[in-house]
């Protein structure tokens, strides 16, 4: 599961991918430096969909941003056709955040180590995600 976050958020991305492949070995992280959002790197991108069945950026920027041109690009290529490639973009969400510290606010954002474990592990389905009854 390649892991693309923005340069704030790698460190965080590092961590949830030791995490991940500590507590299930069959399952690989790859994390690549977003540092190419612009120009993006197409034939990095394109190789990691191929590669892998998910996707996920991490940004501190809002909707719009890296993970809309990420998927924009994969639409285009043709990536997403047969429905077997999963894409999350990890945002910051469009609400305003009350004064804290920068974890606290990332915490809020749903951006920090656990959460992108999480969505990594939801995304490849080691965990069971509660559905909510009507």
């Amino acid at each position: 599961a390649p892991v693309l976050p923005s340069a704030p958020r790698l460190s965080e991305a590092l961590i949830a991918a030791d995490e991940v492949e500590e507590s299930d070995p069959d399952l690989a992280v790859t994390v690549a430096d977003a540092r190419f959002m612009k120009p993006l790197d197409i034939d990095l991108v394109r190789d990691l969909a191929k590669d892998n069945g998910i996707v996920i950026t991490v940004e501190e920027g809002s909707i719009g941003g890296f993970g809309d041109h990420v998927l924009h690009f994969l639409s285009l290529d043709g990536a997403l056709d047969d429905g077997e490639l999963k894409f999350r973009p990890m945002v910051l969400p469009d609400t305003y955040f009350e004064a804290a510290t920068q974890y606290e606010q990332y915490e809020m954002a749903g951006l920090n180590a656990h959460h992108i474990r999480g969505t990594v592990l939801r995304l490849a389905k080691k965990v069971e995600v509660p559905v909510l009854s009507e």
